[in-house]
């Protein structure tokens, strides 16, 4: 048993293999499942990583034996990377560590994307490693975008010349290779000697996880792995500053008064909810003042989607752009870091903004203040929920009475607008439209299901209702580098095995990312993934005509030479075939419900699935035959 128990940890045997070989023994079937939920629960329990039990040892040994006890000090069970001979002493120190478990992943950017999901799901460390400078700069863009949504993936690479080499051009160096992560990581810093490794590798984990979080770069040279020395292994809880910061209570007390003193207050609701935790909170608050909630751009959802309150994500990256209301007297941000994507700021100069979230490096870059409240989400709305509570009277508790009505009412109305999606006359064609095909999949979906989604311009409001607190969530593209979406499912899936994933991404970004479904087949993630493929970069496509004013040459030529990706049409279920995931295509919807039930049935024997789905393409200039740059045309 105990053997057993250790290969599937070390993900030497699948989930599957480890009950059936349970079961070989005498043991029965309902015991065995019992036993493997057992075995998983305790393996992702928060606080049980495979840590050293002490909280400070001296180690001796070589660089690659160093690195892999501190990151077990680091709490790190999960290393995602992509081979690299120079490493070859850390694998060889793997072999006799098996709570450390290696995911090799056929590409460094598809791998960070899924070790950045695993992550972001999880709540737990991991680290990913490239083969040096050439491995990194494949990571880089991964990298940019756990740099924008502030999540906590430590990244390592060896700089490839030997340490009394370095400076002399050789094979694969890049002198002080850290300066390319510098500008989008908290941390870039090359050990300079070997027994620094286990330093830099607990200096970067401790940074990452510090709020405001962001990723982290190590590096050293290739041969300090092999050295032998002796160093400090420090597990993590002795260095984490565990800073979870209260606000300033005076900035409360002015942020309480202004709220309630408002005659239509609004509430705009970020990641850092999420990342805390903080969502009972954050609704009680909204509650007791009828806010009116509403979201830009997150990787999350961050407020139950059926609360009469929501009244939708406002579009264009302008509060103004909101169907109600469309003049707030004041604007609460909890959890926020706003992208200000004009000349002018989100919100008005002219409306007091309240700004609560961690990152105090960012406040009032852009935004002025009118209480700025530096907290961790969580601390920072029970004290503003204390405040505002002192404050009310009853005559203010009926007028926050008869704003509720009002707000639920406009929510109500929104939601029914939503709805009317299927009215779209098109409804049945084929190929699909894609609210159809989004549709179909919310009505397939589990009510718990996670929604990966890299679908580009497809909207999922007017079909899925999203609530964190228990009910289907969103991991959304930030960052907006394109690959991530196949990835972060795979890892998404990883950190909860037992929530169904589902994967919506269109064929432009699907082809940045593809080689993460071979994870998925390897170690048995039952992702299911949904490729919306019109066989063209829709959004550019419209997007580049609207921004020549709906004219220009290649619009009067309709030779949209940046966009098209037909003529030959990229099959996705074969490619997906040759990475050893199950996959067809649907060109109706009677093909796409059959899929669906396929892929339903995958995902029971513990294997992904892709439908790579016919899907119209609309917007200006699309011609039946669209423009090919040929030799012949050229």
């Amino acid at each position: 048993m105990r053997h057993l128990v250790a290969q599937f940890l070390s993900n030497g045997i699948s989930r599957r293999d480890f009950v059936r070989r349970l079961i070989a023994t005498g043991v029965t079937t309902a015991a065995a499942n019992s036993i493997l939920e057992s075995v998983t629960a305790f393996a992702q329990a928060p606080g049980a990583p495979p840590a050293s039990p002490e909280a400070l040892q001296i180690f001796q040994g070589t660089g690659g034996e160093a690195f892999a006890e501190q990151l077990m000090a680091s709490g790190v069970r999960y290393v995602f990377g992509n081979s690299a001979s120079e490493d070859a002493p850390f694998y060889d120190a793997l072999v006799n560590r098996p709570q450390l478990q290696y995911i090799l992943t056929p590409h460094e950017g598809p791998g960070a994307a899924m070790a950045a999901g695993y992550v972001k799901a999880s709540g737990q460390p991991a680290i990913v490693m490239q083969a040096g400078v050439v491995g990194l700069t494949n990571a880089l863009g991964q990298m940019f975008n756990a740099w924008k949504e502030q999540t906590p993936l430590v990244f390592y690479s060896y700089s490839t010349e030997d340490s009394l080499a370095a400076g002399r051009d050789g094979f694969e160096e890049l002198p002080n290779q850290e300066q390319l992560a510098a500008p989008m990581s908290k941390f870039a810093w090359s050990a300079s000697r070997a027994e620094m490794i286990p330093e830099t590798v607990r200096r970067a984990f401790r940074v990452a996880w510090t709020p405001p979080y962001g990723p982290t770069y190590a590096t050293w040279h290739g041969d300090y792995t092999g050295e032998r020395f002796t160093a400090e292994i420090i597990r993590h809880d002795q260095v984490d500053p565990r800073m979870r910061v209260r606000p300033n209570p005076v900035e409360v007390e002015r942020a309480a008064r202004l709220l309630v003193d408002a005659q239509r207050p609004v509430l705009i609701v970020g990641d850092e909810i999420y990342k805390a935790k903080a969502f009972d909170v954050v609704v009680e608050l909204a509650e007791l003042l009828a806010l009116s909630v509403t979201q830009a751009r997150q990787v999350h959802t961050n407020f139950p989607h059926q609360h009469p309150l929501w009244v939708g994500d406002f579009p264009g990256g302008r509060l103004g752009s909101l169907d109600y209301p469309t003049d707030p007297d004041v604007v609460i941000s909890i959890g926020n870091k706003l992208q200000h994507n004009s000349p002018a700021p989100v919100v008005s100069r002219g409306i007091p903004f309240i700004d609560m979230r961690n990152d105090a490096a960012s406040m009032g870059n852009v935004m002025t203040t009118a209480a700025p409240l530096v907290s961790d989400v969580a601390y920072g709305t029970e004290d503003l929920l204390a405040a505002v509570t002192d404050l009310l009277t009853p005559a203010l508790r009926a007028r926050i009475a008869e704003r509720y009505a009002e707000v639920e009412a406009v929510s109500a109305r929104a939601r029914e607008l939503r709805g009317l999606v299927s009215g779209n006359p098109l409804w049945d064609a084929s190929p699909l439209e894609a609210d159809r095909v989004t549709y179909e999949v919310a009505q397939w979906a589990d009510r718990d299901a996670i929604i990966v989604n890299e679908a580009g311009s497809v909207k999922l409001e007017h079909s899925f209702s999203f609530d964190p607190r228990g009910g289907r969530e969103l991991f959304y593209y930030y960052g907006a580098h394109l690959g991530s979406g196949v990835g972060t499912a795979a890892g998404v899936q990883l950190a909860r095995p037992d929530r169904q994933v589902v994967c919506l991404v269109g064929d432009g970004s699907f082809i940045f990312g593809p080689t993460a479904l071979w994870n998925m087949a390897r170690l048995e993630l039952p992702v299911t993934v949904i490729v919306y493929n019109n066989h063209a970069y829709g959004g550019p496509h419209n997007r580049a005509i609207a921004n020549l004013g709906g004219g220009g040459s290649l619009v009067d030529a309709s030779k949209y030479v940046h966009d098209y990706l037909g003529k030959p049409d990229m099959d996705m279920a074969s490619i997906a075939r040759g990475f050893g995931v199950d996959g067809e295509r649907a060109q109706n919807v009677a093909e796409f419900r059959s899929a669906l039930a396929r892929a339903r049935r995958s995902a029971a024997d513990g294997k992904p699935y892709l439908i790579d789905v016919e899907v119209a393409r609309h917007g200006p200039g699309w011609a039946e035959d669209p423009w090919v740059p040929t030799v012949s045309r050229l």
